[in-house]
């Protein structure tokens, strides 16, 4: 039998083929998990929703979050913004008059690549040394 979340995401999936089914279910999921973690229950602000979904990404995925991600067409924050105003048109979610889709229009990645750290170590440290 079909869930509510399935029929109302099907269309979606028509609509705006760029995002997988497990793109509007992560988001949908992370927005309540967004919620539950603020300091007093209520409204989640885009910036939270979108430190929510890292931290609930993080949570569920861990060093692979980011590939997860963008393997569902979550790459951008932008995206975050795009899923969740889709979610709302199909009553999935729900805004506030407050709210706008353009709070999430940053052009910046949603889950940055990790930086990577290299050690030089050099032979006078005290420090173990691989001599190639």
């Amino acid at each position: 039998m079909e869930s509510e979340f399935d029929r109302k995401v099907a269309p979606l999936l028509n609509r705006e083929p760029r995002y997988s089914k497990d793109a509007y279910a992560f988001v949908a999921e992370a927005v309540s998990f967004s919620v539950a973690n603020l300091p007093v229950r209520g409204h989640v602000s885009a910036s939270e929703l979108l430190d929510g979904i890292r931290a609930f990404a993080h949570s569920k995925f861990g060093a692979v979050s980011r590939e997860v991600l963008i393997s569902w067409g979550l790459e951008k924050e932008d995206d975050v913004g795009n899923v969740v105003y889709l979610l709302i048109s199909v009553d999935l979610l729900s805004e506030s008059e407050d709210d706008s889709q353009e709070e999430f229009n940053t052009g910046c990645d949603l889950y940055p690549k990790a930086p990577v750290i290299r050690s030089v170590r050099r032979k006078g440290d005290d420090l173990p040394y691989i001599d190639e």
